[in-house]
């Protein structure tokens, strides 16, 4: 085996993405050059012309003499070059754990000539006089055990410009489009455009309570309302959603104003009309197929919302709700027009969250009264990565994923996209075989639960958004203690528990029985601060349904053997003696993996203070059989900064490569720093936080440090008196 192994495996993963299957030789502009072949066309060829020229002192041992990356890939249509960089040993792929250390130098000679990362970045500095360089780092000689790691250096910049951009398997190797529009979007083409929609998102937010507010409608009954119409239209052949499209197209084109939802509007949208279901009523019993008792709970919940008090005349208008007869028409046409449209115009932006995001916080009963923190999606991307690490093995279609307080979907939503990536990215497969894979990820591998009817609804628009109308969601509490029914089957009632695990649910064929699998993945952020005075005191009550750590224990107990469970719970959890019991009663059965503390500022955006951990579990493996030996880490700065009016956000870019050392410590192949993350052995009995057990970098701290953790603690300690929130 040799380096040329490695070369050979990349070759193969560019033509199977769609790059030239030869070298040297032109395809829709593409060349790929194998070191320093591009040198045979350099006396007619520009691009080879220039590639020799600038290689000619580009030597890693820094001497000046030439030298020329593995591959070097040019696009004649495009200000783009790739260069990848190949070594043999995965031990030679990097100088640092933390790739934004990149950012700070390329290294010795020793380093550049024979780290993959450090000599695929010291070739894009050669040339990226006039084009933006993609540099790709890849180490090791076979599938199973190789690593991939993809850079840019934009034109004319110095390596504090590098944006690390992925790193994984070969399966992380773009085609040339899919990096331009990356390169785009790393350089900031999208980001002005990008942070206004989600401005505007924020703005209608808002304006879409006052004029809710303004007629009448509660605010227990508002968020919703909304996910009614947003249901309705995800269903593009019903007569609602065609009557909305035609009259806001109308009114767009500059015609008058015709209505086209009128007096028929609740008809059109929810009850049977002329014969022909409503948009919702359709969805429910013809497309999705759900059952009796999940129609009876949704049609329970939209007859006491959708009333005839919504075919009223509007009595509040803003410049997002200018045309309709009826309330309910009025706000038809501008959730078409607000959210329906700039979901499709605007797939890469979370539209959906961010507008609930903002929506319910203002939403008395919701947020603050019933825990609701809904999770930011860069947190629900990393509990995917958490998840195949710990799993040793990508999501896919033989991965079922379960959220045992769903909320609006968004670990779904992360693992749907997880796994379609992975099934996409796969070259060994068929497009054939990706086609069915990826519906069986939308028919079998996604479970979602809540007790609250509205986050119910909600949950269910948004993942029928995203090309899911057949995943398991179910209207019920997930509290083990509660056990209940969520359907009847030949005269018997079916539990939560029995419709979760295979051998005790009802089936019609034994085969299908026997492939049924229990979730392997649990991911939640159950609803906080739960608790009264009163009830603090049985906090420690096995299931009594008032710690977050209820939730955790449900949830692990639904999950096969072996299984991997996450959870984003407060700091309190992992350390307060009211939850002591519950951890015991937690690691009788399971084993504590990981433990990471979160951002102070992480829920910032859903204007609550709560501080956070992570928590990971294997399901089914009792702690007292396992090593104990459990990852406690400091995850408090993820790069995140606030940013007015669009909230907290990766302004520098610099979240792929925290994510990454974070990921990289979890897997042990990030640098020692006692004073980050450290393994230890972990009771249940003892805190579980890094806090208590990491070493203390007195070096980094200043007089300004101590002064600002005063200030914090005086106001903690004076809104602890003065009942106040969490800060």
């Amino acid at each position: 085996m040799s380096e040329e192994t490695t070369k050979g495996l990349v070759k193969r993963t560019l033509s199977a993405i769609g790059y030239p299957q030869n070298q040297d030789v032109e395809e829709n502009g593409i060349t790929i050059y194998k070191e320093e072949s591009y040198n045979d066309f350099a006396q007619n060829d520009e691009m080879a012309k220039f590639l020799k020229s600038q290689f000619a002192s580009a030597s890693k041992s820094l001497s000046g003499n030439k030298g020329a990356p593995d591959f070097t890939i040019t696009n004649r249509n495009a200000k783009v070059i790739i260069v990848i960089e190949c070594k043999e040993d995965l031990k030679n792929h990097q100088t640092f754990s933390n790739l934004n250390d990149y950012k700070k130098g390329l290294g010795n000679e020793k380093e550049i000539s024979s780290k993959a990362i450090n000599g695929a970045l010291h070739y894009a500095t050669f040339i990226n006089n006039g084009f933006d360089v993609i540099a790709i780092a890849v180490s090791g000689i076979s599938d199973k055990n190789i690593k991939c790691s993809v850079f840019l250096l934009p034109s004319m910049g110095t390596v504090k410009d590098i944006k690390f951009l992925s790193d994984g398997d070969l399966t992380v190797i773009s085609s040339f489009k899919d990096y331009q529009h990356r390169i785009n979007i790393e350089k900031g083409v999208f980001k002005e455009e990008t942070e206004n929609v989600i401005k505007e998102l924020k703005k209608y937010s808002a304006a879409c309570n006052k004029f809710l507010r303004a007629n009448g409608i509660s605010p227990e009954d508002r968020a919703g309302f909304l996910s009614a119409l947003v249901m309705a239209q995800t269903e593009e052949d019903s007569a609602y959603f065609k009557a909305v499209k035609n009259t806001v197209d109308k009114v767009d084109s500059g015609e008058k104003f015709e209505e086209g939802l009128g007096k028929q509007a609740i008809g059109l949208l929810f009850n049977a009309t002329a014969g022909a279901k409503g948009a919702l009523q359709n969805i429910w019993e013809n497309i999705d197929d759900l059952s009796a008792m999940k129609e009876e709970k949704l049609e329970q919940y939209y007859n006491h919302i959708l009333s005839a008090s919504l075919l009223k005349a509007p009595e509040y208008d803003t410049k997002y709700f200018t045309f309709g007869e009826n309330i309910l028409s009025t706000c038809s046409y501008s959730i078409y027009k607000n959210i329906t449209l700039k979901i499709k115009n605007y797939p890469e932006v979370d539209i959906m969250g961010t507008f609930y995001t903002t929506f319910l916080k203002y939403a008395k009963g919701d947020t603050k009264d019933k825990g609701i923190v809904l999770t930011p999606k860069h947190i629900t991307e990393l509990f995917c990565d958490i998840a195949e690490i710990f799993l040793e093995r990508k999501l896919d279609e033989k991965t079922k994923v379960l959220d045992v307080c769903c909320g609006t979907g968004a670990f779904l939503i992360a693992a749907l996209n997880r796994m379609d990536y992975n099934i996409v990215t796969d070259i060994s497969r068929s497009e054939k075989n990706k086609k069915q894979s990826r519906r069986e990820v939308r028919k079998s591998c996604l479970v979602g639960i809540d007790n609250d009817e509205k986050m119910f609804a909600l949950a269910y628009a948004n993942m029928r958004f995203h090309g899911d109308g057949k995943s398991n969601l179910f209207c019920n509490s997930s509290l083990r203690k509660d056990d209940e029914i969520t359907r009847t089957y030949k005269g018997k009632k079916v539990t939560l528990y029995e419709e979760l695990t295979a051998n005790e649910r009802p089936w019609d064929d034994e085969e299908e029985r026997k492939l049924w699998k229990r979730p392997v993945i649990g991911m939640t952020n159950p609803p906080y601060s739960l608790l009264n005075e009163a009830g603090k005191k049985n906090k420690s009550d096995k299931q009594a349904g008032k710690s977050e750590l209820d939730f955790v224990y449900s949830m692990l107990s639904y999950l096969e053997t072996g299984g991997i469970g996450i959870a984003i719970v407060p700091q309190s959890c992992a350390h307060s003696k009211s939850d002591l019991q519950m951890r015991k009663n937690i690691l009788e059965n399971n084993t504590l993996l990981a433990v990471m503390t979160m951002p102070n500022k992480l829920f910032q955006d859903s204007k609550v203070g709560t501080a956070t951990c992570v928590m990971v579990f294997r399901a089914g493996i009792p702690h007292s059989k396992s090593s104990k030996n459990v990852f406690l880490a400091r995850w408090t700065e993820d790069g995140f900064i606030t940013v007015p009016h669009v909230g907290r956000y990766d302004k520098e870019g610099t979240w792929l490569a925290v994510k990454q050392e974070w990921c990289n410590q979890l897997k042990g192949l990030a640098d020692r720093d006692n004073t980050c993350y450290i393994r230890r052995m972990t009771e249940a009995d003892e805190p579980w936080l890094a806090e208590l057990y990491v070493e203390t970098d007195y070096t980094k701290l200043t007089a300004k440090d101590f002064e600002a953790q005063l200030k914090k603690y005086a106001l903690f300690k004076y809104m602890q008196e003065n009942g106040g929130d969490d800060v």
